[in-house]
């Protein structure tokens, strides 16, 4: 394994699959035709007592909102302090402090953003590379870039694979198809240069690095693949991670006139229409369908209610 892959494998926070009593996967790593990319579906589950686990989902997702939106740096020196004098005063600080940095907007997207996240660390084992939320200057605005940047390396390629994360949630898949994919096309197409969709988000990177990566060796390496005037600017590759949340009117009948089965089917059986309609607004934009994108997509019974409890829960 060579040094970058070490260096990379430290900042991959591990899991125990919890997710997975709240979410169950109806499709995995489907080839989506014409295009490089893979879909993926996932459905809520319900508990005992056939309701469904979407708060409780929540409150998981919750409980991610340190690990996602505070550098990896200061979690370990959080977990260091606790470990030296059993005191969790560092850990509970680090929550209040991600908390501040969710905004309090109604039509907020970033409980898709946590999702995105935890799906790609559960699914894809692609670590964080740095946090878009420890750079807001404010809970009350909205980080302008991408909404989640992974890395990952190639040995294979003997390139570094940056990924770009982009969610949307909408009542309409559709819409929430086409917006994503209009996010996405610049970060992933555009060329190098000071005017790139990318530039702001690669200098905050390079600017921000030893802020977020407790690990002064990898910081020497990567920098290298952003700096222009290193060769091994011409080993990084542009991919891209998708989450797409939209409403599933199916779930309005759970134990009225459909079992969760059914729904599941339901899911199932509009799948092949989802991924087409994908297909064809990846060709929208050339090249796009030779760019490898990994497509999460999950219904819910109301993204809107979704919005609500991920507030509520926040306590914002």
């Amino acid at each position: 394994m060579e040094r970058i892959e070490k260096a990379i494998d430290s900042l991959l926070i591990d899991t125990n699959k919890e997710i997975f009593s709240r979410i169950e996967e109806i499709a995995f790593e489907l080839d989506i035709e014409n295009t490089s990319s893979k879909g993926y579906c996932y459905a809520l589950k319900i508990d005992g007592n056939n309701n469904l686990r979407l708060q409780e989902l929540i409150e998981f997702i919750d409980t991610k909102i340190v690990d996602y939106a505070i550098p990896k740096k200061e979690i370990d020196k959080a977990r260091e302090h606790f470990i030296e004098t059993g005191s969790t005063s560092k850990i509970i600080s680090l929550k209040k402090q991600a908390v501040s940095l969710f905004t309090e907007l109604k039509n907020t997207g970033e409980g898709g953003e946590l999702l995105l996240y935890i799906l790609t660390l559960e699914i894809l084992k692609i670590p964080q590379l740095i946090s878009k939320m420890s750079l807001k200057t404010s809970g009350q605005l909205h980080y302008q870039g991408s909404d989640g940047i992974h890395v990952n390396y190639n040995s294979v390629s003997k390139t570094l694979d940056l990924y770009w994360g982009e969610s949307k949630m909408y009542e309409d898949v559709n819409s929430a198809i086409n917006k994503c994919f209009t996010s996405l096309n610049g970060f992933l197409l555009d060329p190098m240069s000071h005017s790139s969709t990318q530039e702001r988000d690669l200098i905050l990177i390079t600017q921000n690095i030893n802020n977020n990566v407790n690990n002064p060796e990898f910081e020497e390496l990567i920098v290298e693949y952003f700096d222009k005037d290193s060769e091994l600017s011409n080993r990084l590759v542009y991919k891209g991670i998708c989450f797409i949340g939209y409403d599933m009117k199916a779930y309005k009948e759970l134990n009225k006139t459909k079992t969760i089965d059914n729904i599941k089917d339901d899911i199932q059986n509009e799948l092949q229409s989802h991924y087409g309609r994908i297909s064809e607004r990846i060709k929208n934009f050339p090249l796009l369908d030779t760019k490898e994108i990994h497509v999460f997509l999950m219904p819910f019974p109301s993204v809107s209610e979704f919005r609500k409890y991920y507030l509520e829960t926040l306590n914002l």
